[in-house]
């Protein structure tokens, strides 16, 4: 048994669909995530084990250390941005941003409809999340095949756009 001051904490921490997997965008979204093995615990071990027999160790290795420094390297381009900013500092090659509103606008759905432009776009994809109980969008460089020049374009594609919506 567990004894907790807000239970709804609890709650949406553990839900089934947290923020960032929640679709926004286009209706007639198709969710991918729902047509793949679940995100359980059952088929974790066979997926490791399948990844390290298909990459190698060392290969891996040094995907994880590029994209590390691929996502640090945006984080670090973007917060010199005057119109954005970091709300969580990069983790291994995670971190999330906002981009400032206009003054006066909601800064909250502002950013919602800049993580749905971008995604609009097709160029790259990102998801949003609640840091603080405010909207931030998130940026993760997690693809096998993913370049340094991938991440540079992602820093492009964000910037045009946010800019082409202020």
């Amino acid at each position: 048994m567990q004894f907790i001051r807000q239970p709804e904490d609890l709650v949406r921490t553990l839900a089934i669909k947290p923020e960032f997997l929640k679709t926004h965008g286009r209706d007639g979204v198709i969710n991918y995530s729902e047509w793949s093995v679940p995100l359980g615990r059952r088929f974790r071990a066979l997926k490791l084990w399948f990844l390290l027999r298909a990459h190698g160790l060392e290969n891996l290795r040094t995907m994880i250390r590029n994209h590390v420094a691929w996502s640090e390297g945006l984080a670090l381009r973007l917060a010199r941005e005057a119109d954005f900013d970091i709300v969580s500092e990069p983790m291994l090659s995670l971190f999330s941003f906002r981009h400032k509103a206009a003054s006066g606008a909601d800064a909250d759905e502002h950013n919602l409809r800049l993580v749905n432009a971008i995604n609009d776009d097709g160029r790259i994809y990102l998801t949003q999340t609640r840091v603080d109980g405010r909207v931030a969008i998130r940026f993760q460089v997690g693809q096998f095949d993913a370049t340094a020049e991938d991440v540079d374009a992602a820093f492009t594609v964000i910037t045009e756009i946010a800019r082409a919506m202020a």
